[in-house]
């Protein structure tokens, strides 16, 4: 096994080093000697950082004995004094090699977490849904992640859904909550392809979910069956019709998912015409900046213009890339567009 093999190579090179210490002891002059005893704290550090705080002890007290067994043979004044200096010494690379592995190997974790829930929140595959020329990006902060996802699926009747949304808040417990809230949408819309009662539901999800502080999460939710759009808003962004890029309101105000658990939401009702889609976006194509200046509504509507007309995939990679060359780097949150149009 490759792992038994290097962890065997390991702990040869931490004998080598260890010997290779106790021999220069012996070789090297009477005068010398002491000094070189601090180099048993090489084995002790490698055995701490390749295996962790126990196997960094074992090569400690190890090293101690062969400390006392050079001691014995070339015999050193204040020798009690010289091994609990050694010692504390010896321990005190042991605390500092081992506390930087941990956090090493956490940060590791926490990346791998952080990509799992990346890939959760925005699949590499978009499913198939008949009917319906659709396309999704997802662009993650680069300073970590931001909550923001997006679900295409296909309703119970043949319909396509469209959701994305955006959790208040940053970081990982911003992205374990929306991994949870994609979830729940996926899950629900097995049953149901009606926007205002995917979001309804949801927000009882997430009221359920909640214990003392609210978790709150902003979301659009489409429905596009034929030429038929309906579509439901809670605190999110209106959509955009294509090409004309017009806001789809709704009357009224809309709450936050989290906010309430009484939420009522109602449906807008639209036909497309022949050319028209629809246009989904998170803040976080809004909010960018360069400089002192904010891209904004207008910014966005001036990147997408240009190939609202187009298919799905044009409008959603061209708009990407237009908004990523404007923005200013590090980009500060996630960012997420959703073309839908009926073929």
């Amino acid at each position: 096994m490759p792992g038994t093999t290097t962890n065997s190579a390991r702990v040869a090179w931490l004998c080598v080093a260890a010997l290779a210490v106790f021999l220069a002891w012996l070789a090297g002059p009477s005068s010398s000697s002491i000094g070189i005893g601090f180099f048993y704290a090489v084995p002790v550090g490698l055995a701490a950082w390749w295996f962790g705080r126990r196997a960094g002890a074992i090569a400690l007290l190890a090293c101690g004995v062969l400390y006392c067994i050079g001691g014995l043979i070339d015999p050193i004044p204040h020798f009690g004094v010289a091994i609990a200096v050694r010692a504390l010494a010896f321990a005190g690379v042991l605390v500092l090699v081992t506390t930087l592995r941990e956090r090493q190997l956490a940060l590791e974790h926490s990346a791998e977490e952080l990509e799992a829930i990346r890939a959760a929140l925005a699949p590499a595959a978009l499913p198939q849904l008949p009917g319906v020329d659709a396309a999704a990006s997802f662009v993650p902060s680069e300073l970590g992640v931001s909550g923001d996802f997006y679900l295409l699926t296909n309703g119970p009747d043949r319909s396509a859904v469209a959701i994305a949304g955006d959790v208040v808040g940053h970081g990982p417990g911003a992205a374990r909550l929306a991994t949870f809230v994609r979830a729940r949408f996926a899950a629900l819309a097995a049953g149901t392809s009606d926007p205002a009662e995917l979001l309804t539901l949801v927000n009882g999800a997430l009221a359920d979910r909640s214990e003392g502080e609210r978790e709150l999460v902003s979301a659009v939710c489409l429905r596009l069956h034929g030429e038929d759009l309906h579509w439901a808003i809670a605190g999110h962004p209106p959509p955009l019709l294509l090409p004309s890029l017009k806001e789809l309101r709704l009357a009224g105000s809309t709450y936050l998912l989290g906010a309430e658990p009484g939420l009522e939401l109602s449906n807008g009702e639209a036909t497309l015409r022949r050319g028209e889609g629809v246009f989904a976006y998170t803040d976080g194509a809004t909010d960018l900046r360069r400089g002192g200046a904010m891209l904004g509504f207008e910014g966005l509507r001036g990147f997408l213009a240009p190939f609202a007309e187009g298919p799905a995939s044009a409008i959603v990679s061209r708009t990407e890339k237009a908004i990523l060359e404007w923005a200013e780097k590090p980009i500060r949150d996630d960012l997420c567009l959703l073309a839908l149009k009926p073929r």
